[in-house]
């Protein structure tokens, strides 16, 4: 709730404005800001200043915001002006939420004029020594208050019909009392608005893996074709003889089934190299089926794990902190850091180092790799190895695998392909090869992935 000018009144008596210095500007937000102070009597302080918004005020806080990302041309030109200057003065216009501040520098006289309304007259303007406009937070034409503008000052006689008094408090002050109120406040805002931020991110999460596990049913209902590769290879193995080079087909009966079978064959090749050949094309599609099924294995287990474990969790019970660390979707940009091996990438709060060639891959192995974190390569083509940071106790979720699993292919001879099949084992699992070349390994225990090159992933990633 916004003050009146009765409890701005109170606030200005209670603060040792008068004779403070303005030693740094913080901006919060367009609009809020806190000023540090220092005066001789009580030293360091803050104080908050909340400007056209329902919780319109200035108070004196132990409470340091968060700092906005980037500082408006206003909070730099106030930093530029007013940081080191000594406040001469504090003056409250009669039965108004508005005051100046009075600043002196060594070079320049300044004011600051605060208006803390919650609707459209509410500014906060800086004039000279005669009330020419400098610079304001709102520019209002309709007001004549711009740059270059004299200040015209609105002069209240009044209190109006209203009369306004001063809320009920307890405790020294009723800037404290403020200040405990406003943050209790402000406290049980963000508890709701982080809420419903983690419980967006969470319905995000599930949409996802629900969308991934349909695309990989539907590939796994495709790779189930290679079941009829063994059968035609068993077929064609059993009547050789009767293959000649130069046939386009054979139709064979099917002792299984009753029926007559198709066969294509390569007229180029010779009748065991068309057997040859179907074995391989059973071999890579049964791999492929395996690489699928695994795949869906693992997202349908994951699915089922967040959905527990998300019914299973209270919001209600999590702290400011818990539930800023879970609503945060933000990732950190991919960067080289200076002295380190590799290229760190962020994925949801968890760490890749990706090796781009073959030194980085040796380097990272050697420097920062630890026996827990997770090596990922690509199989059959030279690249970079992706390391993933453990964390104790934690799952690597599929999510963190496959961007991972993106990084490997896009630093890799296979990133011409789209797609791949790639392996991954714990670090502690690898071998190094004695006399090999720099950075070559073999890994033990791996699991196999088939991934293909996420585009939106890569420009995620590495930013």
């Amino acid at each position: 709730m916004a003050i009146n000018w009765k409890e701005l009144e109170l606030i200005l008596s209670e603060l040792p404005l008068k004779g403070s210095y303005i030693q740094k500007i913080t901006e919060h937000s367009v609009h809020s800001l806190t000023l540090s102070l220092f005066s001789k009597e009580e030293k360091a302080y803050l104080l908050y200043i909340e400007i056209s918004t329902p919780h319109s005020r200035v108070n004196r806080t132990s409470i340091m915001r968060k700092k906005s990302d980037k500082a408006q041309r206003f909070t730099q030109y106030l930093r530029s002006h007013l940081v080191g200057k000594k406040i001469e003065s504090v003056y409250q216009l009669p039965f108004d939420r508005a005051f100046v501040l009075t600043l002196k520098g060594s070079n320049e006289s300044l004011k600051a004029v605060i208006r803390l309304y919650s609707g459209s007259g509410a500014n906060f303007i800086i004039t000279d020594s005669d009330d020419n406009i400098l610079e304001l937070l709102f520019r209002r034409p309709t007001r004549g208050e711009e740059r270059g503008r004299k200040l015209i000052f609105d002069i209240r006689e009044s209190e109006g019909e209203r009369r306004y008094s001063v809320r009920p408090y307890s405790g020294p002050s009723f800037n404290d009392a403020l200040d405990r109120s406003e943050s209790d406040e402000e406290r049980g805002e963000t508890i709701a608005s982080l809420s419903r931020k983690v419980e967006e991110k969470r319905e995000k999460e599930i949409a996802e893996l629900e969308e991934r596990i349909r695309s990989l049913e539907k590939r796994y209902s495709q790779a189930e074709g290679y079941r009829s590769y063994e059968r035609m290879a068993s077929l064609l193995s059993s009547s050789l003889y009767m293959v000649k080079k130069g046939m386009e087909c054979i139709e064979l009966d099917d002792w299984e089934s009753g029926s007559r079978v198709i066969i294509p064959l390569d007229r180029s090749l010779s009748p065991s190299d068309n057997l040859e050949k179907i074995y391989s094309r059973y071999h890579k599609d049964k791999k492929s089926f395996l690489l699928v099924k695994d795949e869906l294995d693992r997202a349908r287990e994951e699915l089922e794990r967040k959905r527990e474990e998300y019914e299973e969790s209270n919001l209600e019970e999590y702290s400011i902190s818990q539930l800023r660390k879970e609503a945060q979707t933000e990732e950190k940009k991919s960067t080289h850091i200076e002295g380190r091996s590799g290229l760190f990438c962020y994925s949801n709060g968890w760490t890749i180092i990706v090796g781009r060639n073959s030194r980085e891959n040796s380097a990272i192995l050697r420097s920062e790799a630890r026996g827990n974190d997770m090596w990922m390569h690509v199989r059959s083509f030279s690249g970079g190895y992706a390391i993933i940071k453990s964390k104790p106790g934690k799952t690597i979720p599929l999510e963190v695998l496959l961007d991972a699993a993106s990084l490997a292919i896009h630093f890799s001879k296979a990133k011409g392909n789209r797609r791949a099949d790639l392996y991954y084992t714990h670090v502690k699992y690898l071998k190094r090869i004695k006399d090999g070349k720099e950075g070559l390994i073999i890994p033990t225990q791996e699991k196999n992935l088939s991934a293909a090159l996420d585009e939106d992933r890569i420009r995620r990633l590495l930013k």
